[in-house]
């Protein structure tokens, strides 16, 4: 499985760079974890093309707009900092988010690359930019 790297990387947001919206399930606000992102192109400006959905975000869920909302930099670096990460993948990325259960809760483990069928780490992630 790729594991994220266990030392504690400093996640922060780039002031400099332009960000955008995400889509985001509200479920994530209310404390479930993500489960799954994409990144697609798209016609609306203002949007940096992720949409992040969480565990409990079945297909009834994702069928009704009301249960998204349109946030910026700031709330993904409040409840999905890792997203600041990954920022950078090419459109056309799709993953599974991995966690490990631990006493304390759920403790995210690495990413899963759904359109390639395998375990993927952040630097394999954001060098298909390179390709």
């Amino acid at each position: 499985m790729g594991i994220f790297n266990k030392k504690k990387e400093e996640i922060y947001i780039d002031e400099s760079k332009w960000y955008g919206g995400f889509v985001l399930s509200k479920n994530i606000k209310k404390g479930i974890p993500v489960r799954y992102s994409y990144k697609e192109e798209n016609n609306i400006p203002e949007l940096n093309g992720w949409t992040i959905y969480s565990f409990n975000d079945d297909d009834e869920y994702v069928s009704n707009p009301d249960n998204f909302e349109i946030v910026g930099v700031e709330t993904i670096a409040k409840y999905c900092p890792m997203m600041l990460i990954i920022f950078d993948a090419p459109f056309g990325t799709d993953l599974c988010w991995q966690y490990t259960k631990k006493i304390t809760g759920m403790e995210f483990a690495g990413f899963y690359d759904l359109k390639n069928d395998k375990d993927v780490t952040i630097e394999e992630i954001l060098e298909q930019n390179n390709k």
